[in-house]
């Protein structure tokens, strides 16, 4: 397959924290434990899906396990000596979508959808390519479903079909790979052959799996080469040997206590770790082996030599304390709002975080966990779900739960952009418009223009909201889901029940049992909180209660990368929503020249999302590589609806931090930067010296004011 080199260059100057040189070797090993099979590491596959596709990443991660796969996936060349071990697949939508056939998926851009027979896929390739040839017919063709390549040349008509097949298919070699699939085991591979290798002590090579633009036309470097480049791990190669846990009894993975305490942290950046202590506190000091502080550019800044992080669980504990001077900066409290949001030291935060509910998406999780008299599964009911999503006044939630944030409706909100270069926001494109106004239910063509539609959107709709709910009663109970009498009863989960989280929690549970009033459900509503520590997050996915608050953020400059969060099993809160077998028809307009052009296709919500990403397994590349970012839009647009539609996760605000700042420091700007933010601690300046502000603070009894 065609690669890419990447050249990286670095003057020599880069050192851990005791002197020792970082050198291009470094990042090969942190690489190679980035990719250890041994360890499946969450955030391996960033390095082979998405944008950054290394050479044979993906092959070095996943040797050793097991599964179908394409066969031209699982094996470059053909010879008969794979014949017994190749399963002819034709049949779509049977089995897992990484086990698809070439030829299925092209069966599926032909007959418009990734669900038909072997029969069906026969009938195509008869009708289109076979019309004179009596030996191979729909029936033949079809027989040949599920049989090895090797049983189909031992039987001579079963022979005879293939032969015309694959006489009329093939123009280059080893294409007889194309029409099976394999049961297969990703073979040992080295790391030699994983794409990223060090020329010298200074120079590391990345070979890329797919192009990256990361020049522009004038020569100079593209934003996506900081972009794309600026997460490569590093860590140290003889702490993190000497950090490594083999599995313990009835475990297979390995794991790692590298920076997990001061002894197994080294650092390489402007700071270093100086204590830690697990729940309560850690200290940053300066690192003097940092190269950039003999760096021109730095002169005068980085004036911070010390850093303390409290761990305050507690808000009125925090306001205490910053109160008396001991903190830099503390978030604005619902419950004060009125009175410091307009202080001289209020600061206002967009971020690309958008706070959502997740809904449980196991039907059988739900059901496991129902008692006798109480029911969970009604929340398996879109129309359920969907209730719920309409019963809260997103606004009124803002304005009551939160300090600065606005109600939201997407995915997506203002800070995620789709074209950076020329501050192209996907929220503010027709096609993000588009989507909320067909999930909320507004006929933008009744509006002088797109944006009055959607300023009429609260997500809102509380009559609504009510009749679903019976809908999704009378659905569940003829279904024998629920019975005539049964409590509903959902347990909200969250990673620490404090002041903020509860007043949130009754925000929804007063809406909610609102929302019953006047249904079949009236007074058989029952809402619950319980605290379920560092697990929330894990336990939710895996089943384990019914709803949590909580989002995604990242990646706000790859809105299509950025939907992995909510199409991939691997990171998606609902993940028994199985999106590679949901399909979604959608038609791509306007790239003059592409096969894909004005075709209608039918494809599981994943794989479309693969195209959207350029993963070269797929028919189409639908990636920035091969499209104008623009051109992307409808795709992004589209899966954004999908996940929506099902309401597994209900955005509600775009989240917006208030906060204040202490009189003892400042920041270089307030006005908020999306690529740099404030500034923070590297141009951070000082009003008083540690010693001056504890004078400061003595003079007023420890009790500043902040509301000036």
């Amino acid at each position: 397959s065609t690669i890419f080199p990447l050249k990286v260059i670095t003057k020599g100057d880069l050192k851990w924290e005791d002197g020792t040189p970082i050198k291009a070797g470094d990042f090969v090993y942190s690489m190679k434990e980035q990719l250890n099979p041994l360890f499946r590491n969450y955030r391996a596959d960033s390095y082979y899906t998405g944008a950054t596709i290394i050479a044979n990443a993906k092959e070095y991660a996943k040797q050793g396990q097991s599964g179908l796969f394409p066969a031209d996936q699982a094996y470059s060349t053909y010879s008969e000596e794979l014949d017994s071990l190749l399963i002819f697949k034709l049949e779509g939508a049977t089995e897992a979508s990484n086990a698809k056939s070439y030829i299925r998926s092209w069966l599926e851009s032909q007959l418009g959808t990734a669900s038909f027979t072997a029969a069906q896929a026969a009938s195509v390739l008869k009708n289109n390519f076979f019309v004179e040839n009596d030996t191979v017919t729909v029936e033949s063709i079809a027989a040949l479903e599920g049989k090895t390549l090797a049983e189909i040349k031992a039987d001579s008509a079963k022979k005879a079909v293939w032969d015309a097949l694959i006489g009329w298919w093939q123009t280059e070699p080893n294409e007889e790979l194309h029409f099976f699939i394999a049961n297969f085991t990703f073979p040992e591979i080295s790391f030699d052959k994983v794409g990223l290798y060090a020329a010298s002590d200074y120079e590391l090579v990345i070979v890329l799996a797919k192009p990256l633009e990361l020049i522009k036309e004038d020569g100079s470097l593209d934003y996506k080469a900081a972009y794309n480049m600026s997460s490569l791990p590093l860590v140290n190669e003889e702490l993190y040997e000497s950090c490594k846990i083999p599995p313990s009894e009835g475990q297979e993975l390995w794991t790692t206590n590298y920076n997990s305490s001061v002894e197994t942290t080294i650092s390489w950046g402007p700071y270093k770790l100086e204590s830690f202590q697990v729940d309560k506190q850690f200290t940053l000091v300066r690192n003097d082996q940092w190269f950039g502080y003999n760096k021109a550019e730095n002169k005068g800044l980085y004036q911070t030599t010390r850093i303390v992080y409290d761990v305050i669980k507690e808000w009125n504990t925090a306001w205490v304390a910053f109160q008396a001077g001991k903190l830099d900066g503390i978030g604005i409290d619902v419950s004060i709002a009125e009175d410091y949001k307009n202080s001289s030291q209020a600061f206002f935060t967009p971020s690309d975080f958008v706070s959502s509910l997740q809904l449980q998406s196991s039907k059988e999780a739900l059901a496991e966990r129902q008692e006798d008299g109480f029911n969970k599964t009604i929340l398996s009911y879109t129309e359920f779900r969907k209730a719920l999503s309409l019963a809260i006044d997103r606004a009124a939630f803002a304005a009551e739960c939160t300090t600065s944030s606005k109600a939201g409706f997407g995915l997506y909100n203002s800070m995620h952009y789709y074209d950076v270069a020329n501050g192209g926001v996907y929220r503010n494109t027709d096609e993000g418009k588009k989507v909320l106004c067909d999930i909320y239910n507004v006929d933008y063509t009744q509006y002088e223009s797109l944006d009055k539609a959607v300023a009429t959107i609260t997500g809102y709709d509380l009559a609504a909201a009510k009749v679903l709910v019976t809908e999704a009663y009378n659905a569940a109970l003829a279904a024998g889901d629920i019975s005539a009498t049964d409590v509903v009863k959902l347990t909200f989960g969250s990673g620490a029940v404090n002041e903020a989280v509860t007043r949130q929690f009754n925000f929804y549970k007063a809406a909610w049992l609102k929302l019953v009033e006047g249904t079949p459900l009236e007074g058989r509503l029952e809402l619950e909180i319980v605290d379920k520590g560092d697990a929330w997050a894990n336990d939710f996915r895996a089943g384990g209660y019914d709803i949590c608050m909580g989002g995604w953020q990242g990646a706000a400059w790859d809105p299509g990368y950025f939907l992995l969060a909510y199409l991939s099993p691997d990171y998606m809160y609902s993940a028994a929503w199985d999106t590679s077998s949901v399909e979604m028809t959608f038609t791509m307009q306007g790239i003059e020249g592409h096969p894909a052009n004005g075709v209608e296709l039918t494809m599981s919500l994943m794989d479309w999302y693969l195209c959207l990403n350029g993963d070269t397994s797929m028919p189409y590349d639908f990636s920035s590589a091969a499209l104008e970012e623009d051109q992307r839009l409808q795709l992004i647009a589209a899966l954004e609806k999908e996940v929506l539609k099902v309401y597994y996760t209900v955005p509600v605000v775009n989240s917006y931090s208030a906060s204040l700042i202490s009189y003892q420091v400042d920041y270089v700007t307030y006005k908020y930067n999306t690529f740099m933010g404030y500034g923070g601690v590297k141009y951070m300046t000082y009003n008083y010296t540690d010693a001056q502000w504890a004078a400061e603070c003595a003079k007023v009894n420890n009790q500043l004011d902040y509301t000036r």
